[in-house]
């Protein structure tokens, strides 16, 4: 549940930023203040929130997912793959352009596979446990399209989102 507080937190502290900031164009500077926040904090503090819990309340994660038939092995390498996004999405506070690119992609794939999974689950099993089709797949399908949305805003304000060529 707390992962759906942070979306609203990071357009909080992006707001708050955005407002007391005079450095660069509005445009620019508000795409990238509000995709570094979204990537940071929605993404980043999202996903290593998520390992903690695969790794260190591994049962209860899977009861509420409503995966409880076979040994819960797949929570550590569920694990593996939210810490391996909010490291790189917490990393977008410090490299840009391409970087951003790129951990969006890897958002992309990542969380809306993890959405036809709980689709599937849901359609296929009846799976309804609040881990399935609760905030989990609410995340899934938010994250991405306003990554894409607020990169796609710092490119056309040339932001920091542009990729610079060498």
């Amino acid at each position: 549940m707390e992962t759906l507080l942070l979306p609203v937190v990071a357009l909080i502290g992006a707001t708050v930023q955005w407002r007391r900031s005079k450095a660069r164009p509005r445009g620019a500077l508000a795409a990238d203040i509000y995709l570094v926040w979204w990537l940071v904090v929605a993404v980043g503090v999202g996903g290593l929130l998520g390992a903690g819990a695969h790794l260190f309340d591994g049962p209860a994660t899977a009861e509420e997912i409503g995966y409880t038939r076979g040994n819960g092995g797949f929570q550590f390498e569920n694990a593996m793959g939210d810490l391996s996004i909010g490291v790189a999405a917490v990393m977008c506070l410090w490299f840009r352009g391409g970087f951003w690119l790129a951990v969006i992609v890897v958002l992309s794939i990542q969380y809306l596979g993890d959405a036809a999974g709980h689709f599937y689950y849901w359609l296929a099993e009846g799976n309804t446990k609040p881990g399935n089709i609760g905030p989990p797949l609410w995340i899934d399908l938010i994250l991405p399209p306003v990554a894409w949305a607020l990169y796609a805003a710092s490119c056309r304000a040339g932001g920091d989102a542009v990729p610079r060529l060498r």
